[in-house]
């Protein structure tokens, strides 16, 4: 590597970056240093969403290189760390922008620089920065999400459509309460690179929201590989998972976020075993929450289900709802399950099921029966919790 290219580098580098008579604004003049100097220059926001770019190369992708940042805990890194993304040679570093934290991520095209001159590099891009007094534009893929969360389609729809995104390229949402940041975004980002799946996602708090995207290098994933991913997320604090796949467009999405919303306080309360939650126990749960807040027949019809065994008094009621809600709920209708759960021998759960098919008088595993007993069961998990209703 030759003096004349790292002279090249900053010499011309300051000569465009800090010309306020050639250029009208910071990302005019950086386009033109990047171009002019063969580098390319990513502005992260801290959760990850670009919000300025000057590509020159195409040799790997925005989203490859997130992946790895995250990997690689860049978020924990004081200094310029470099990464090797697909053979691009890429540097990044946190710098600081009207007290926002943001990282700044430089690749050099043809390793023609030293590390060392993409530190000068970097440290002049800041210094430019703050001499054009440049404010980066705010995190659309942020604000997104959010409008989505909030029901706001005008918004959403407005938001769409500044970053060039289309609806066909949704494909459902997921949201993660509860967990540690840095881990959380490291499990979703094995996933997405094991699947080729590829989201858009932002972080607040102990939350991480997302929007799953369609890609062309997908592998299908199934609700079992969600889960294993759910149960690493529970190991960095996650108590719960939420995922519902099957959105075609935003109405889509925000429906999605809307049963979330909805159904977030309650799940729990019906599904005490359960991590992970897809649509299935999610659609079950907020019609579980809307009976449950209602009153009238159809609240009583369900209730009357399950009547003979609420009317048994002492331990021996208590008892039988207690193993006939886990044995629907939580074990499948597995006897050796709902023992597991419970802690009692496999013959009690023998002997008490077959009390409560006497006392019901149905075959409680019957096709027509476990439906109808599943929402009587898990409203009656609701209510017994939430005594307002």
């Amino acid at each position: 590597m030759s003096e004349g290219f790292s002279n090249r580098l900053i010499s011309n580098s300051v000569y465009h970056l800090l010309n306020f008579e050639k250029y009208n604004n910071f990302a005019a003049a950086a386009r033109e240093a990047a171009v002019r100097n063969d580098f390319q220059i990513v502005l992260f926001s801290e959760d990850f969403n670009t919000v300025f770019s000057v590509e020159t190369r195409h040799q790997a992708t925005i989203e490859d290189a997130v992946r790895l940042g995250i990997e690689t805990d860049i978020a924990h890194k004081r200094g310029n760390t470099m990464l090797n993304v697909k053979g691009c040679m890429t540097y990044w570093g946190p710098i600081s922008l009207r007290g926002e934290k943001y990282y700044l991520m430089l690749v050099d095209n043809d390793d023609n620089y030293s590390q060392d001159d993409i530190i000068k590099l970097a440290e002049i891009l800041e210094l430019a920065m703050g001499m054009w007094d440049y404010s980066p534009r705010r995190d659309p893929t942020a604000e997104f999400i959010r409008a989505l969360r909030r029901g706001n389609r005008a918004l959403a729809y407005s938001l769409m459509q500044e970053q060039g995104l289309d609806q066909s390229q949704m494909q459902g949402v997921y949201l993660v309460p509860g967990v540690n940041r840095d881990e959380g975004l490291k499990i979703i980002a094995a996933f997405e690179e094991k699947f080729g799946v590829s989201s858009l996602k932002v972080s607040e708090g102990d939350e991480i929201a997302g929007i799953l995207l369609r890609s062309g290098q997908q592998y299908p994933y199934s609700e079992q590989d969600w889960k294993d991913m759910a149960k690493l997320l529970a190991e960095a604090g996650a108590p719960k998972t939420f995922h519902m796949t099957g959105c075609e467009n935003l109405d889509d999405l925000c429906e999605a976020f809307k049963v979330i919303n909805e159904s977030e306080a309650f799940i729990q309360l019906i599904f005490p075993y359960k991590h992970s939650f897809s649509k299935y126990e999610l659609a079950l749960t907020s019609n579980c929450v809307s009976i449950c807040m209602a009153s009238g027949t159809v609240r009583k019809q369900f209730q009357d289900l399950i009547k003979p065994l609420k009317q048994l008094s002492g331990s021996k009621g208590s008892q039988l709802m207690e193993t006939l809600e886990c044995f629907v709920l939580d074990a499948g209708l597995n006897n050796a399950k709902t023992a597991r759960l419970l802690g009692v021998h496999a013959n009690t759960v023998q002997y008490r099921i077959k009390n409560i098919r006497d006392l019901l008088g149905v075959d409680i595993t019957g096709n027509t029966i476990v439906p109808g007993l599943m929402i009587a069961l898990a409203v009656s998990r609701i209510e017994k919790e939430v005594k307002s209703f």
